[in-house]
């Protein structure tokens, strides 16, 4: 008899548990289409490479809705160093070097396939420079790279995944 009482305290906790579980505050339980998959990116098909003066990143989100139109943008910290060259492509006896480190990203907007994923790349390029030099001279680039990690997120789903190693 005492086991009798205990079932609805156990789904009332179970109840509580799945709503403040969920992202959005909404429940997840039977009969749920939701509860299946929420919008997530996969690990293993999402990175990103430098190529030249750019960041490429390749990702695959699961869990959309079928046709659901997402936003998916990438913010990444890159650092760039430029120097002044003279008219012969030297760096003169009193060089010009400015440093500059900024956020860049990209974004774009994908469609959900039929079963509820995007496939997708961004592209991002270094910021521009904040070197001035003097006439005669001319800034460029003497290094670059994108620092830590990048972070993938998905503005409509809120999905997000942090990607490093490049």
């Amino acid at each position: 008899m005492r086991a009798n009482r205990l079932i609805p305290i156990a789904v009332l906790a179970f109840a509580v548990a799945c709503n403040e579980n969920s992202s959005n505050g909404d429940m997840v339980g039977v009969g749920d289409p939701l509860a299946a998959g929420r919008a997530h990116f996969i690990k293993n098909a999402t990175s990103c490479t430098e190529v030249g003066l750019t960041l490429v990143c390749d990702f695959k989100e699961a869990g959309l809705e079928s046709g659901s139109v997402e936003t998916v943008s990438v913010v990444v910290t890159a650092t760039r160093v430029d120097v002044c060259l003279n008219g012969g492509g030297q760096v003169p006896n009193d060089p010009k070097k400015t440093t500059t480190t900024s956020q860049v990203g990209a974004s774009g907007e994908f469609e959900a396939t039929q079963n509820g994923n995007i496939e997708g790349q961004l592209i991002v390029q270094l910021p521009p420079t904040s070197l001035s030099c003097p006439p005669g001279q001319t800034a460029t680039l003497e290094s670059s790279n994108f620092v830590a990690s990048a972070l993938i997120t998905d503005e409509t789903s809120g999905a997000s995944i942090s990607v490093g190693g490049f």
